[in-house]
């Protein structure tokens, strides 16, 4: 592993990462704990459980690609989900009307959850340090409370990847997938 590879891995280390999104959740008034939990999720596990078969896969795309709106606020291409940026969700709605294809974007996602290293001990520990930290104190609508509430639960299932909170849903309709920043930059290149 060269040193980029090693300072790119350990810049979405627990710590790191948490120091990273507190203060973007705290600036959302629509992030809920399952959003914060599901930020983790992603930078730690990438976009892998999104992907039983690549069929499944197409398919998602297929039907999100046709039928989302225009957002209602302007959002960035690309949202790094560590300091380092190595990974990210990258916006359907902004990629589209920029000219974006989705057969390209279909595979780089494929790519990204095959290279992409699972990391399930980070999660926890990610996770974890959170808990720490909310039991301190709230961050905008992130409190210990809920934090708690929502870990017995998905502890009890092994911590699953879980939906964006209702609150985030509507506020944001997010719509996007996960890459590595390799295969962010190689769709970037295809984009007008």
């Amino acid at each position: 592993m060269n040193l980029l590879a090693i300072a790119l891995l350990l810049s979405c280390l627990p710590t790191a990462l948490i120091d990273f999104a507190l203060p973007k959740w705290k600036a959302d008034n629509n992030v809920r704990i399952d959003d914060a939990y599901k930020w983790t999720y992603q930078a730690t596990r990438g976009g892998e459980h999104a992907v039983p078969d690549t069929d499944s896969a197409r398919k998602w795309l297929e039907n999100e690609w046709s039928s989302m709106g225009t957002a209602a606020k302007d959002i960035a291409v690309w949202e790094p989900l560590c300091p380092g940026g190595e990974i990210g969700r990258l916006n359907l709605r902004p990629f589209k009307t920029k000219g974006g294809d989705p057969d390209d974007l279909l595979d780089a996602f494929l790519a990204s959850s095959r290279e992409y290293r699972s990391d399930g001990v980070n999660f926890i520990a990610a996770w974890n340090e959170l808990g720490k930290r909310l039991n301190k104190k709230s961050y905008g609508s992130l409190t210990h409370k809920d934090w708690s509430k929502l870990d017995a639960e998905m502890k009890a299932k092994n911590y699953p990847a879980v939906h964006h909170s209702d609150k985030y849903n509507k506020a944001e309709q997010p719509a996007y997938r996960i890459l590595t920043v390799t295969e962010y930059k190689k769709l970037l290149a295809t984009l007008k």
